[in-house]
């Protein structure tokens, strides 16, 4: 699990704008910064071990696509 980036991000909703991340995945959003880290330093086992699943992986290995019609 050494190679797991869990980071703290700001996400577009206003009514949890606070998430943890690994990659592009979210695996929780929070109302306050200070929440997000608060769960990413007790959950921390928890989030490596969602962020090592297969359903994150696929996610983060997707190509995103912009079509302009």
């Amino acid at each position: 699990m050494d190679n797991i980036k869990l980071d703290i991000a700001k996400l577009k909703s206003k009514a949890y704008p606070f998430g943890v991340v690994a990659g592009k995945s979210i695996l929780g959003k929070y109302k306050t910064e200070g929440e997000a880290r608060k769960q990413l330093k007790d959950n921390r086992v928890l989030f490596e071990y969602w962020a090592e699943s297969a359903s994150v992986s696929v996610d983060n290995s997707k190509k995103n696509f912009v079509i302009l019609n």
